[in-house]
């Protein structure tokens, strides 16, 4: 009895220790793993979640009791994806240079590998999912078995995640390369047709710029005496136009002086022919104001009344 006790104790312990071992190793991430392109940040992100979810504390298996969980899984694939796919559209911009059926071929082996690692990170969640629905109807030891089970497959998963993940970085780095290996070839390619057509239009501008510069040449000549002849002319209709406003305005001026004299002279006998009526008539009013009060003082004035 005492001998399978003791048997039960060590196994016991070294059921501890590969659990402990294990807790180790999920805290460590591969050496070659550099998250540097957003997709890896993101991805990172959902790695450093499941990892939290794996030690399985109390916290955890209250959350994984509700929706909290595998809804935040949700966001953190839908978060990976679109930074995959985003990264993948422009790597494929850039592989414009590239034969059409290599550039077919690599878009098709990282279609693979991103829907693999797509279909592991939903595993994930759907494990989890399951696990809630589960534990819900069990208690006591069926509720370790449980854990302990989700323990494991998540285990698996999660290695199975880094080994496609690992692939799709790969296959990235190689899409990536032919990218730049086509761009360079294209430019060499361009650059060996545009070279010789660079130097057919250097010597053709040679041969044509020549006659074309004498061309040049004789028209300015002819437009310069042009506008110098034009000029001439300009100035020669100024000094006439000149010279006749200045006998217009000597002109006007003399008839003003004219105008004034004649207006004075006017003036003058209109003076002349009114200023002896003016007299008249002033000298016969001096005389009705006289007669006026000649009458006036020899009316008696009546003697005031008594009373009595």
């Amino acid at each position: 009895m005492k001998v399978l006790f003791a048997a039960l104790v060590v196994t016991l312990l070294a059921g501890c220790q590969a659990d402990v071992e294990e807790e180790m190793k999920l805290g460590q991430e591969p050496a070659e793993w550099q998250p540097n392109q957003p997709w890896e940040q993101a991805l990172g992100r959902f790695r450093d979640y499941l990892r939290w979810v794996q030690t399985l504390s109390d916290k955890v298996q209250e959350e994984l009791l509700s929706t909290k969980v595998t809804e935040e899984l949700s966001v953190l694939i839908e978060e990976t994806m679109k930074e995959v796919k985003a990264y993948r559209k422009e790597l494929e911009e850039q592989l414009g240079p590239l034969a059409q059926e290599t550039q077919d071929r690599l878009s098709k082996e990282l279609q693979a590998a991103q829907a693999r690692l797509q279909s592991d990170m939903e595993d994930v969640r759907t494990r989890l999912a399951q696990y809630r629905s589960e534990a819900r109807t069990m208690l006591g030891q069926s509720a370790d078995d449980l854990r302990s089970r989700l323990f494991s497959h998540l285990r698996k998963l999660r290695k199975r995640l880094l080994r496609d993940a690992e692939d799709l970085q790969k296959r990235l780095a190689m899409y990536q390369a032919g990218a730049r290996e086509g761009a360079e070839r294209g430019v060499g390619t361009i650059r060996e047709r545009l070279l010789p057509l660079m130097d057919q239009g250097r010597l053709r501008a040679i041969s044509i710029g020549q006659p074309l510069r004498e061309r040049a040449e004789a028209w300015r000549q002819q437009l310069r005496g042009q506008l110098e002849s034009l000029g001439t002319r300009a100035r020669d209709r100024l000094d006439d136009m000149r010279d006749q406003m200045e006998e217009l305005k000597a002109k006007v001026e003399e008839q003003a002086v004219q105008i004034r004299l004649e207006a004075e002279a006017f003036q003058a006998r209109l003076k002349n022919w009114f200023q002896p009526l003016v007299e008249n008539m002033q000298s016969q009013w001096v005389g009705l104001v006289e007669k006026m009060q000649s009458t006036l003082d020899t009316i008696p004035t009546p003697a005031p009344s008594e009373n009595h």
